[in-house]
């Protein structure tokens, strides 16, 4: 029943991939690309908290939290942006091994106010994801592929490189979300993946 609407970029993923090498050679918990992408998304929202809502009857509801679901598990980490990073990575584990075990409480993959479905760990080069009512969003994340790309170097000239870049796309319900708010979040998420340190800061 939702009019979904969708906004697609293509993020650079150089920096991301060497963030996370450093951040798995330094900490006893392991960091997936998830993991990041939680906290990013998480990040985002709480820049544009009109994005972390959902329409309930005739009355838009805003939430201060922002659960980030898994749509993949049919998990949430709630409370993500309070949250550390080796904290929603040990929350993500448990939360996994339980759904693939059906040994979840109903509050774990309930309650969700925004969504990330990602399909990159099976190659899949880009794909639309369907909101999970009652959220607004949902987070589209594709594999990682070595593209050649055009850059500008410090001298101005245009130049192909090969990057490892990665298609993203949001999915909102466009009966409360609109295109300008909807591509502000798309582009704020692939700065913050594109300078990963600022998902920390």
């Amino acid at each position: 029943t939702a009019p979904h609407l969708y906004f697609t970029d293509s993020i650079d993923m150089t920096e991301f991939n060497a963030f996370r090498k450093m951040l798995n050679e330094k900490s006893e918990q392991k960091i997936a690309a998830s993991d990041l992408m939680i906290k990013a998304a998480s990040k985002a929202l709480e820049k544009y908290p009109k994005l972390n809502a959902s329409l309930q009857g005739d009355q838009i509801i805003y939430y201060k939290s922002t659960n980030v679901g898994m749509a993949v598990a049919g998990d949430n980490v709630k409370n993500a942006q309070a949250k550390t990073l080796t904290a929603i990575a040990s929350e993500t584990r448990d939360l996994v091994e339980r759904a693939k075990a059906g040994r979840l409480k109903q509050e774990e993959y309930t309650g969700g106010t925004f969504s990330i479905s990602n399909l990159g760990m099976f190659g899949i080069s880009n794909f639309t994801a369907i909101i999970n009512p009652p959220e607004a969003g949902i987070l589209s994340i594709s594999s990682i592929r070595k593209t050649p790309v055009v850059i500008t170097d410090a001298d101005g000239n245009d130049q192909i490189v090969i990057r490892p870049m990665m298609n993203v796309q949001l999915s909102v319900d466009h009966r409360i979300i609109d295109g300008l708010l909807a591509s502000q979040y798309v582009e704020y998420f692939k700065e913050l993946l594109e300078n990963p340190i600022k998902i920390l800061m």
